[in-house]
């Protein structure tokens, strides 16, 4: 029986003012020993250190955990001015601290005016996520390794498949069960952790940057100690007003919106691609695709030369029955005209680059996390079914989850791939939900939120409307730009200039939503 939201919020919040009300010992800096960095400055700059932290906020004088620290000392002596600490709140599958954190410091250097000074006034800090035990390779996910696995629940709607995907995911959440971590890993525990972080740097505030979800988190942050935040400034963030199922829903309705512009265009161009008008019939084409290319390609299509590169490839592995990519390469260069499409040089070129990417990730994303986890162990992989699970309300019918694969494949066609399983996996989850609810940051400070106009990790258009809900929000967004990560971008000096300014010295953008173009580029005499 799961328990109902104001008891799991009863039971978060009243032990953890007690734990906040205890002094916290201040940490103890030492050298981190080799760290990759761009800039010899910034590795004779980071310090690191550990925060120790009750394992259960409810219950603090049990187990405890030890959380790495990283920092990266501002460059100014410590008599001239230093504005405090900026803690970075990272996404999903991000690079843990040790590498993310002088990264970041090193990209500041190399930054404008307002990211150098950035640099020379600010400590940059990183915490280390709570992480599912890695048990020497016997990590719950591993466990399940020897389980069927299904195809994609994009291509594959029939009962079997969705019940080996429903049998998968409730292994899945049965063996997390046996880790002790399963149940304190998400945003609850994270802001506590935040929070004692802030008490053991000495800090009256901190300043945050977040991305993606971690922009969903510092939200969550801010809300629970407003007095205690600085500047916010989300990059990228989820929208902090939606619930997790929600961010995930909307990476399907991204892509599915990209896919769309991109029929759109072949259908347009008949002399070129002769791709026809009728728009169910691609789709089909796109469905026939074996799974592995189909939950690699899909993802990856971004125009009209995308998407009539992977026809052309999905023909060619029907007509050779193979998904060899040595052999679609070699039938790719001998191919002028495959069925309906003439092969021409862009859409050549970006056949051998889907190709590639078919050899960068063999593993078909089959939690429906992206390309971002391809390369995560299984026990990070773990550790962030933990945080959705723990984060979300999932329900607890698994039917539910079938049925709103399938209303997502009617939708949004082509574009669906196993986002579902994590619904599935979460409404099998043993631990009490977390209520999902809109922040109130009235008593927050103003923050900046900077977006691309095209993100496929967190789309713009849910982070728009979080923009429309907070009085005390500015957002920048980068026209024409397609990523996920705009902070530093050289590319758009615009953003780049805002959102360092914001940070340095607390200056928002003169108009709640500002547009940055791309720039011009200069004309040739």
């Amino acid at each position: 029986m799961k328990h109902s939201s104001l008891v799991l919020l009863a039971a978060i919040l009243l032990p953890t003012r007690m734990v906040s009300a205890e002094s916290v010992a201040p940490l103890t800096w030492t050298p981190c020993g080799p760290v990759t960095a761009s800039s010899n400055d910034v590795s004779s700059r980071t310090e690191c250190a550990r925060l120790r932290v009750p394992r259960d906020y409810a219950q603090p004088e049990a187990a405890t955990l030890d959380l790495d620290v990283v920092r990266v000392v501002a460059a100014s002596e410590r008599g001239n001015r230093h504005d405090g600490v900026v803690l970075l709140e990272p996404d999903e599958f991000a690079e843990p601290a040790i590498v993310a954190v002088p990264a970041m410091a090193s990209t500041w250097l190399d930054g404008d005016g307002y990211w150098r000074e950035a640099a020379r006034r600010l400590d940059l800090v990183g915490l280390a996520q709570r992480r599912m035990d890695d048990a020497g390779g016997r990590d719950c996910l591993s466990a399940t390794s020897h389980l069927p696995r299904h195809d994609s629940l994009g291509t594959d709607g029939t009962l079997g498949n969705m019940t080996t995907a429903g049998n998968l995911a409730l292994a899945i959440a049965t063996a997390c069960q046996n880790d002790t971590m399963h149940a304190h890993i998400g945003v609850g525990p994270r802001i506590e952790d935040m929070e004692r972080l802030r008490e053991a740097l000495g800090q009256p505030a901190i300043h945050l940057i977040g991305i993606g979800r971690g922009g969903w988190v510092a939200s969550r942050y801010a809300e629970r100690y407003p007095r205690h935040v600085g500047r916010m400034l989300l990059d990228s963030s989820w929208d902090a007003d939606g619930s997790v199922a929600e961010a995930m829903e909307a990476r399907v309705e991204e892509r599915g919106r990209t896919i769309r512009r991109a029929v759109a265009a072949l259908i347009a161009d008949p002399a070129r691609y002769h791709g026809g008008d009728d728009v169910a019939a691609i789709h089909r084409r796109l469905g026939r695709l074996p799974p592995l290319a189909y939950a690699t390609w899909t993802r990856h299509i971004v125009d009209a030369d995308d998407l009539a590169a992977v026809l052309v490839l999905g023909t060619l592995s029907a007509r050779h029955a193979t998904m060899s990519t040595p052999v679609l390469r070699n039938a790719l260069v001998s191919a002028e005209r495959v069925v309906d499409i003439d092969v021409d040089v862009p859409i050549r070129r970006s056949a051998g680059w889907m190709l590639d990417r078919l050899d960068a990730d063999r593993s078909g994303d089959p939690y429906g996390f992206g390309p971002r986890a391809s390369n995560a162990s299984p026990a990070l992989t773990a550790s962030v079914f933990a945080t959705r699970c723990n984060d979300g309300s999932w329900g607890s019918d698994r039917s539910y989850w079938r049925t709103r694969t399938r209303d997502l494949r009617a939708t949004w066609p082509s574009a669906v791939g196993n986002e579902s399983f994590q619904g599935m996996v979460c409404s099998e989850w043993p631990t009490a939900f977390a209520p999902s609810s809109v922040p109130d940051l009235v008593g927050a400070p103003p923050f900046l939120m900077v977006h691309a106009e095209f993100d496929d990790e967190a789309p713009l258009r849910p982070a728009a409307m979080m923009l429309q809900g907070h009085a005390n929000a500015s957002m920048v967004v980068a026209r024409n730009l397609r990523a996920h990560g705009v902070l530093a971008r050289r590319d758009r000096a615009c953003v780049s200039e805002l959102a360092g300014r914001f940070l340095v010295d607390g200056t928002l953008p003169a108009a709640k939503l500002s547009n940055c173009r791309l720039p011009l580029q200069p004309t040739m005499p």
